[in-house]
């Protein structure tokens, strides 16, 4: 750590008695040593050093000269009022101007001393009779939080065990259609997935504003089969809104985050955006409201598909063996049957969803997937060919 001057001088006033005692060539080069190696001298300036005695510290110098422009500072003052208190850099340039202005509307009277030591003051020297005169204008000061910041101490950040047992436990997420680049507005689709069953909707919009992410997330909600327990989202503006926190507060809902840059904490809706948006709409751009309808009108037909006739596995055990981790997993069902074995479908639910199953052939239902991605796609490529 560097001394300071104060206790540098301190220092070598002992160090200096200490030589001046010393009669052994070796007790003065011991002292020199430690000299050098404490202060970092060159050795030859601290043998220099040790030789002269330290002077002493001189008292600080007292102002001799009489202050100059005190009879133009109540003009100044004046001035700096009339002027909203402005710093000395503001204030110089239109100081002489401004005072005679004032001067024209009675507010002051300017001799001619007082006009010529207007105009001869420097910056300097007004920048130092104003740090003397308090400014009774409130100081603006920023909050300490950043925007959101509220929001985020409201949202504790926790994730969902992976063995997590109780339907109902949610997470959210977006998935970007930007075609690979993030400028200009562009659609998103909304992914919410029920860790626990595998049950899973989706919903596009355009752009990201919370209002319509909060608008269109509470109709998924409110058209889950059953009562959701918890939401899980990452730590996006979009989802840490006061309207999703209120909602949440009002219906129970325990709403929690991920840990900043940890993906895993959301690994369920993570999966899901792979499987059943990348894998099925691709990366193309979709940034027109033409392009959100056919969309949704994929997902319409996607999220029946997936949740009775598309079968799944879970985790139910994992062993780590080193650094290897072995998992165990179930035997393959749809969310349907995952929701029927956990008992939490009610009545007319449950025969609603088993009447569609029984009404709709997944081969069909397949096709009309397949042609209205085809039709999608070849809309796609000529837009792009239209473009270039």
């Amino acid at each position: 750590m560097r001394m300071s001057l104060d206790s540098r001088r301190e220092y070598l006033s002992n160090m200096h008695q200490r030589y001046r005692q010393a009669i052994s060539r070796a007790d003065k080069s011991q002292i020199i040593d430690e000299v050098v190696k404490m202060l970092g001298y060159n050795r030859k300036y601290a043998i220099q050093v040790l030789n002269n005695p330290i002077p002493a510290k001189k008292p600080p110098r007292k102002r001799t000269k009489p202050l100059k422009y005190l009879e133009a500072l109540p003009a100044i003052q004046l001035v700096w009022k009339a002027l909203d208190y402005p710093c000395a850099e503001r204030l110089h340039p239109v100081l002489l101007s401004t005072a005679e202005l004032l001067a024209s509307h009675g507010e002051l009277f300017l001799t001619p001393q007082i006009r010529e030591q207007l105009a001869q003051i420097s910056r300097s020297t007004l920048a130092r009779r104003i740090a003397k005169w308090r400014s009774p204008k409130p100081k603006r000061t920023l909050p300490h939080q950043k925007p959101g910041s509220r929001l985020h101490t409201e949202v504790p950040i926790e994730c969902y065990d992976w063995d997590e047992n109780r339907p109902g436990a949610l997470e959210v997420d977006l998935v970007e259609h930007n075609g690979g680049s993030s400028l200009g507005h562009f659609a998103y689709t909304i992914t919410v997935v029920d860790v626990v069953t595998g049950y899973s909707r989706r919903r596009a919009i355009l752009g990201r504003g919370q209002a319509a992410v909060f608008r269109e997330l509470k109709a998924i909600l409110n058209e889950w089969p059953v009562k959701p327990l918890g939401l899980h989202s990452d730590n996006g503006s979009e989802f840490l809104s006061a309207q999703l926190i209120r909602f949440c507060q009002q219906n129970g809902l325990t709403f929690t985050r991920s840990r900043p840059y940890r993906k895993n904490d959301n690994a369920h809706v993570e999966q899901k955006n792979r499987q059943f948006v990348r894998e099925i709409v691709g990366y193309e751009r979709y940034d027109t409201p033409e392009a959100v309808t056919w969309l949704n009108e994929v997902y319409s037909y996607l999220d029946i598909y997936v949740n009775l006739f598309l079968p799944m596995r879970k985790v139910v055990t994992k062993e780590r063996r080193g650094t290897h981790v072995r998992k165990t997993y179930d035997i393959a069902r749809t969310p349907f049957q995952r929701l029927i074995e956990a008992g939490v479908l009610d009545a007319q639910t449950k025969a609603k969803l088993q009447r569609q199953l029984q009404a709709i052939n997944p081969l069909a239902l397949h096709r009309q997937l397949e042609e209205l991605l085809a039709k999608g796609s070849a809309k796609s490529s000529q837009e792009n060919q239209a473009v270039h």
